[in-house]
């Protein structure tokens, strides 16, 4: 299934992602790492983390729902990106923490698949699920997944792209 993008919900991300973004500027931070789970912001700010079957990818805000029942924005990262996981996926954000606003500028993002440890984002580059580097404002987003160019442009080629 090929999803429609929305150009307003890319719009609101931007927008969002904007404002915490100012929000933490004018905070000061520190740097940090953040561990914990993929949630949404509305289960999040409620003291919980969003159950596997959550939809992330409608107006719903993801980040890090940490054990201490604290979420984390992640203010540098599109919301389509952490939402191509499902909530409760294990998470760590590395990068600059502002505490008070309960924020993170991501320098390094790695998630826990299958058992193990995947780096997924490090210093403004997306690694696809290839192990492929690419800067993020060139990445490709097919299916809810994020792809290098040449990937993306392989799958569609070659008819993995589900229609």
């Amino acid at each position: 299934m090929v999803r429609i993008k929305n150009p307003f919900g890319k719009m609101f991300s931007l927008a969002i992602i904007l404002l915490v973004g100012a929000v933490v500027a004018l905070a000061g931070g520190k740097d940090g790492k953040i561990a914990g789970v993929i949630s949404g912001a509305h289960c999040g700010v409620n003291g919980m983390a969003c159950p596997a079957t959550h939809d992330l990818h409608r107006a719903e805000l993801p980040g890090v729902f940490t054990n201490d029942k604290k979420f984390y924005f992640v203010t540098n990262v599109p919301q389509e990106f952490l939402a191509q996981w499902s909530p409760g996926t294990a998470i760590s954000v590395e990068g600059t923490a502002y505490e008070p606003a309960r924020a993170i500028d991501a320098q390094k993002i790695s998630v826990k698949q299958n058992g193990k440890w995947r780096e997924a984002f490090a210093e403004g580059s997306i690694i696809d699920p290839m192990g492929h580097k690419e800067k993020l404002s060139s990445a490709v987003e097919v299916n809810g997944t994020w792809y290098c160019t040449e990937c993306a442009h392989m799958m569609q080629h070659t008819g993995a792209m589900k229609k």
